[in-house]
């Protein structure tokens, strides 16, 4: 069950919200559908601060990730984010429970 788990979180500039969020999309997409080790990437906004994006990853293992930073995807959304970004967190984590997701 142990998965390699990527949290992060962006604080965007408020006028750069819709162009990263399209560049996000892009690289969420890519990266479920080309990585096989890449299992879940989900796209959330906080309710009370929209310019607040989380980002939840789930891999295979941590070189399954480190094979996603070196992807062309990867590497194009991180240069056209970054003058977007006024800060970024992130968290490290084992993944050791996860229940099936419910259809509906």
């Amino acid at each position: 069950m142990d998965k390699f788990v990527l949290l992060v979180e962006f604080d965007v500039q408020p006028e750069s919200l819709a162009a990263f969020m399209a560049l996000i999309d892009v690289n969420a997409r890519a990266s479920v559908e080309h990585e096989p080790g890449c299992f879940q990437f989900d796209v959330m906004q906080t309710i009370d601060a929209p310019h607040k994006v989380v980002l939840y990853e789930v891999y295979a293992s941590e070189e399954a990730f480190t094979v996603h930073m070196g992807m062309a995807h990867t590497q194009t959304f991180l240069a056209a984010a970054k003058p977007m970004l006024t800060g970024q967190r992130v968290l490290r984590l084992s993944r050791k429970v996860a229940p099936p997701i419910k259809a509906g």
